[in-house]
């Protein structure tokens, strides 16, 4: 989505079938590069702690957790997260 002079990344999803063979390394690589390509001043993405694997991507993508706050957005109490890459 395009945020002003920034990118936020949304809807990261992968089927449950599709997890596991790289697909998201491949996103989030294509992602990255799009990103260079474009030359957005900054991109970010928000999630929830929950969502372990998601995070553990994010980071090995250079994203850094940069906020955490409690929300009632998606119809239960979650942490909601903000990550933002080191470009």
């Amino acid at each position: 989505m395009h945020r002003g002079e920034a990118a936020q990344l949304r809807y990261f999803i992968i089927e449950p079938a599709y997890r596991g063979v790289g697909l998201g390394n491949k996103l989030m690589t294509l992602y990255m590069e799009w990103l260079k390509q474009i030359n957005y001043k900054s991109s970010y993405l928000l999630t929830t702690a929950e969502l372990i694997t998601s995070a553990h991507l994010y980071k090995k993508f250079g994203f850094k957790l940069t906020e955490e706050k409690p929300s009632n957005a998606f119809g239960k109490t979650v942490m909601e997260q903000r990550y933002d890459p080191f470009l």
